[in-house]
């Protein structure tokens, strides 16, 4: 395996907790990993994310694989 296929790579930016939920349980289904990050600092301490704060990351290798996967749901990915 190589160094970059490790890396992540950000496929997507979701408007709210429930897109992200969605995304990271289609992926996960097809055997995917995905990481979501909250950027939003707020967040930490109980307040719900802003909109568009979500950033969905897979592995390098499986970039391709979960932007397919990914196509085939509605909604609009910023990444």
């Amino acid at each position: 395996m190589s160094a970059n296929s490790d890396r992540l790579i950000m496929i997507g930016v979701a408007h709210d907790e429930v897109e992200a939920s969605i995304w990271r349980d289609a992926l996960e289904r097809e055997g995917v990993a995905v990481y979501v990050k909250n950027s939003d600092p707020l967040s930490a301490i109980g307040v719900a994310p802003l909109p568009g704060s979500l950033q969905l990351f897979v592995l390098a290798r499986d970039e391709k694989r979960a932007r397919w996967i990914l196509g085939d749901l509605p909604g609009d990915r910023q990444a």
